[in-house]
């Protein structure tokens, strides 16, 4: 009998916004999703905490696309406070065919 559940990509629906944070053991994030309200939270893999920023934000936009299998442009702003930043997703490409 085939299952009934949604994959979560499609329950999570429109990321809203990224957060990409250091910490001493690696660098971090979330996504913020609508449609419900949710966030999906985690290390990021990869980057190790010493790399540059901008190649720790290239693989945080990398998974937030594998997590919600569509293509996001994003809108990067600058940090109010060290090892912090935010991200507003400007436009969210169309969900893949079911």
């Amino acid at each position: 009998m085939a299952s009934k559940r949604r994959p979560c990509w499609r329950t999570l629906r429109t990321p809203t916004s990224l957060v990409l944070y250091r910490t001493p053991d690696g660098w971090r994030y979330a996504v913020h999703f609508t449609e419900p309200t949710g966030i999906a939270d985690s290390a990021l893999a990869g980057p190790p905490p010493s790399s540059e920023p901008d190649i720790a934000q290239a693989a945080l936009v990398q998974k937030a696309e594998e997590l919600t299998h569509r293509r996001l442009d994003v809108l990067w702003h600058a940090p109010d406070q060290p090892d912090w930043w935010t991200r507003t997703v400007t436009v969210a490409g169309p969900l893949p065919p079911a």
